[in-house]
């Protein structure tokens, strides 16, 4: 039975674990969150800053998401966001319509008034299709992560 689950292992290690980390990073995402100490029943605010690779755009349509992970602990709006809703500039070149990233992506979230006390972990995907100079094209993904501390907000009733 032992060797069994060994062998699963090794093969999941050796056919998936490579695919996750040779996926390309076409984009550099950086996140943090404002304040980085948020009591309970408070907001906070997700800036994201995107930097598509030298000599890649990101098409305007099919529109680029911002997805969250699940978090029990935390209150956004909504799960996702899209390209459109977050306002970004475009530029409009003969080949076809981009996203320009001159600025901060800012998102509003509030902590939710139960949450766990301690480091809480946003986290989510930008779903994005770059394109490449020699004029060809991929719909894909590049994850993104930050933390912050929260702490109990004492002006709330106990339960």
């Amino acid at each position: 039975m032992q060797i069994k689950v060994i062998v699963i292992l090794f093969l999941l290690a050796v056919f998936f674990l490579p695919s996750v980390a040779n996926q390309d990073a076409y984009l550099d995402v950086f996140a943090q969150v404002s304040p980085s100490v948020i009591r309970q029943g408070q907001e906070g605010v997700l800036k994201i800053k995107i930097i598509p690779r030298a000599s890649l755009r990101i098409s305007a349509n099919p529109e680029l998401m911002i997805r969250f992970d699940n978090n029990s602990n935390l209150v956004y709006p909504k799960q996702f966001f899209t390209g459109s809703e977050l306002n970004f500039k475009t530029v409009q070149e003969q080949d076809g319509i981009y996203l320009d990233f001159d600025r901060e992506i800012e998102i509003t979230f509030k902590v939710s008034e139960a949450a766990l006390l301690g480091r809480q972990v946003i986290s989510g995907e930008i779903v994005y299709t770059a394109l490449f100079q020699d004029n060809w094209s991929i719909k894909t993904y590049q994850r993104f992560s930050t933390n912050f501390t929260s702490l109990r907000n004492t002006s709330l009733p106990r339960k």
